[in-house]
């Protein structure tokens, strides 16, 4: 479904877009005016994006090649929803010219928090599945709005156990709000009572919310040439089993 709304002005044309969770999701933003679309689909990313990028360059009236910016979800999140989103973002950008800029998916996800529930402070856990959890902390500078969003850096982006989850930088506020799936284990997370306000699992990366960070870095000249744009994973290896050593999809029990 695409949604039509006015967000902050920029005369610029910029994309975005985020695959990093179980949302596929995209937004445009044309002389002030947003469209947006999103589709809660975790398995048909690859299917969805480029139709829906292409049905909002429709809908807002203009072509590709006149893109200035494009930005994605660059992680962490899902491996092949990255793998997607930065294929996507290259491949656009090679075509149009138009510079790239990654937004932690974190990062995004706390913005869409602090939006939803009017706070400036949230620490962001999405499942990573595997048994562990990404998590980071993010703060809102100021009482700017909009295309001023600008957001600091408490805990690094990190992945882990949820009852290896360290926040313990935060044990003197009781002012954070907590969002994410990776909410599901907060149960063996022992910190999260204790130090959290409140707590909302129902919050994903979305790119509407995310265009005014992208257009706050397109102000701040953050946008680059595709070569130096890449996906962050935080996880190095990935244990895959050779398909000989699947017996039960290969080979009769």
């Amino acid at each position: 479904m695409l949604i039509l709304t006015i967000s902050v002005i920029s005369m610029s044309n910029i994309l975005v877009f985020d695959a990093s969770s179980s949302w596929c999701s995209a937004a445009l933003s044309i002389n002030g005016q947003c469209f947006s679309a999103a589709e809660l689909q975790p398995r048909k990313h690859a299917q969805l994006m480029l139709p829906m990028i292409e049905g909002l360059c429709q809908q807002a009236g203009i072509k590709p090649i006149e893109l200035d910016g494009i930005a994605f979800g660059k992680g962490p999140g899902s491996f092949t929803g990255l793998r997607i989103a930065i294929s996507v973002a290259q491949g656009l950008s090679l075509a149009t010219g138009a510079k790239l800029y990654g937004i932690s998916s974190l990062q995004a996800l706390a913005w869409q928090a602090m939006e939803k529930h009017s706070v400036n402070r949230v620490v962001a856990l999405m499942n990573a599945h595997m048994g562990e959890v990404f998590y980071g902390a993010y703060q809102k500078d100021g009482s700017d709005e909009g295309s001023n969003a600008i957001l600091s850096t408490i805990i690094e982006d990190s992945l882990t156990k949820p009852d290896l989850v360290d926040l313990s930088i935060l044990a003197d506020t009781n002012s954070w709000l907590g969002a994410g799936d990776g909410l599901q284990f907060r149960t063996e997370m022992p910190q999260i009572t204790t130090l959290l306000k409140s707590m909302d699992e129902d919050v994903f990366p979305l790119a509407e919310s995310m265009m005014s960070l992208a257009l706050t870095a397109w102000q701040q000249g953050k946008f680059t040439t595709a070569e130096f744009q890449q996906p962050v994973y935080l996880r190095d290896t990935v244990a895959w089993k050779k398909l000989a050593e699947q017996p039960s999809l290969l080979k009769k029990s």
